[in-house]
C-alpha cells in the first residue's frame, strides 16, 4: 500500500506542478495556499467548474483521491487509468451508496485525503445546489477531519451548459478546517449545516457586486441545455441559441454579455440570470405536469438511447423518441419496438454531463443523449414530482 500511495503521489503531484501554472494562467484563477493540519481529511467543495480538483490540488499540495462519477470512467482502459494512477475512487449509479463509503473510508484509514463533491455534479445554474443529508455521517463516520473549499466565479467561466469557456476571474480557497475532534462533537445535522454555509455560493450575487467580465464567443450556444421553457409564451422545448442569443419559435429574444446577464433585444427581459429563469421554470413546470389532464405530457425526439448493465454500455437505438407519462416513461426504439418504464419502478432519474439523461432501474440503468440540445432536467424534475418528491 505505501508503494502504490508514493507512486500516486508522485504522479499526482508531478501533474499539479506541471499543468498548475497553466490552469492558474489561462483560468485565470487566483488560488489561495493552504496548509492541512491533518494527515486525513475529506475536502467537500461547491462544484462550479470542471477545473475544481485542479484548483484543490494546488490549495492544498497534496495528493488527493477524488470520488468520481461512473460516466467519466466509461469505458475500461479510462477506469483502469483512473484507478491504478490516479487512485480515484468510482461512483457506480447502479450500485449502493454503502459501498461507496466504505471506500472512503478505507482511504482515510490508510492516511489518504479524499475529496467528494457532494453536490454530486456541476452546478448548472450558479447557485449552490442541494446535497445528500447523509454526508454529514459519512464525515463523522470517517473520523477524519473536514476541509470546506469555495470557488468564486466558476460558474461564470465554465458554465455547465456551454462548450466554450470564458475569459475571466475565478477564485479559490479553504473555507475552514474542522479536526476530528470538533466533528465529534457535532451531529449529522450540524456536520451538514457548517457544509451548507461553507461551500454556499451564488455567483450572480457575487457578480452583481463585483462586475467582472468574462468574454468569449458564441456565450449562449448551448443554454437551451438548462433553459426549457420560454417565459413569453410558455411553450417547452422551442429555445435555440445562436452566437449570444437565445430566441424561441414566439419571436421572444434575449442576449447573453460578458457581465454574465441577459439583455434586452427589444422584446421584453423577464429575467436577467439563468439562475432566475431557471428557479421559474421549475415551478411553471411543477403546476404543468402534476395539473395534466392529459396521459401524454411532453415527447421528444431524436435520442441516443443505450443500456448500461454491471458497467458495460450497449447502444439500443440512435434515433429514439422519449415520452413522459404521468405514470410511466416510453422509450420508442424504433418501429414496433419500445420500452415502458413505470416511475414506480424507477430507483433514480438523473441527468449528467448536462445533456445526458440517465434512468436507474433495479437491473440496469437507460443512458440517453439527445441529438440536439435539450435539457435533461426537465425529465427528472418531471418524475420527482410525479413521484411526490421536490426537485432543487
Amino acid at each position: 500500500m505505501n508503494y502504490k500511495y508514493r507512486l500516486r503521489s508522485f504522479a499526482v503531484n508531478s501533474v499539479r506542478r506541471l499543468f498548475g501554472w497553466i490552469i492558474l494562467k489561462f483560468c485565470h484563477a487566483k488560488i489561495e495556499p493552504y496548509k492541512p493540519k491533518h494527515k486525513a481529511f475529506i475536502v467537500i467543495g461547491n462544484h462550479a467548474d470542471g477545473m475544481d480538483p485542479g484548483y484543490e490540488l494546488i490549495a492544498l499540495k497534496r495528493y488527493i483521491r477524488f470520488v468520481i462519477s461512473d460516466h467519466l470512467a466509461r469505458n475500461n482502459f479510462t477506469e483502469m487509468f483512473l484507478k491504478k494512477v490516479a487512485g480515484v475512487i468510482v461512483k457506480h449509479r447502479e450500485k449502493p451508496t454503502a459501498e461507496l463509503n466504505q471506500q472512503v473510508i478505507a482511504s482515510i484509514k490508510q492516511g489518504i485525503p479524499v475529496s467528494i463533491y457532494a453536490e454530486g455534479a456541476m452546478t448548472p445554474n450558479g447557485e449552490t445546489g442541494f446535497f445528500s443529508p447523509r454526508t454529514g455521517q459519512l464525515i463523522k463516520d470517517s473520523g477524519a477531519a473536514l476541509i470546506t473549499f469555495k470557488l468564486t466565479g466558476g460558474y461564470l467561466h465554465a458554465p455547465k451548459w456551454a462548450k466554450k469557456l470564458r475569459k475571466g476571474p475565478v477564485h479559490g480557497k479553504v473555507v475552514r478546517e474542522y479536526s476530528p475532534q470538533e466533528i465529534a462533537q457535532m451531529t449529522v445535522e450540524e456536520v451538514n449545516e457548517a457544509i451548507a454555509k461553507d461551500i454556499y455560493h451564488n455567483d450572480y450575487v457575487y457578480q452583481k457586486e463585483h462586475r467582472n467580465e468574462y468574454k468569449g464567443k458564441r456565450l449562449a450556444e448551448y443554454v437551451e441545455r438548462i433553459l426549457y421553457m420560454c417565459p413569453e409564451c410558455k411553450q417547452v422545448g422551442t429555445l435555440h441559441s445562436n452566437g449570444n442569443h437565445l430566441k424561441c419559435d414566439c419571436g421572444y429574444n434575449v442576449e447573453l454579455k460578458y457581465d454574465g446577464f441577459f439583455h434586452d433585444t427589444g422584446t421584453g427581459l423577464h429575467f436577467g440570470t439563468i439562475l432566475d429563469w431557471d428557479k421559474w421554470q421549475k415551478a411553471e413546470w411543477k403546476k404543468r405536469v402534476l395539473n395534466s389532464t392529459d396521459e401524454l405530457i411532453f415527447e421528444e425526439g431524436h435520442q441516443i438511447v443505450s443500456t448500461v448493465i454491471k458497467h458495460r454500455k450497449k447502444l439500443l437505438s440512435n434515433d429514439a423518441k422519449i415520452k413522459l407519462h404521468k405514470d410511466r416513461f416510453v422509450i420508442e426504439l424504433a418501429e414496433n419496438s419500445s420500452i415502458t418504464i413505470p416511475h414506480k419502478d424507477i430507483k433514480l432519474v438523473l441527468n449528467v454531463s448536462i445533456e445526458a439523461l440517465i434512468i436507474i432501474c433495479p437491473d440496469y440503468y437507460l443512458y440517453i443523449q439527445s441529438q440536439r440540445p435539450r435539457a435533461a432536467a426537465k425529465y427528472v424534475a418531471a418524475w420527482r414530482y410525479l413521484i411526490g418528491k421536490d426537485y432543487k
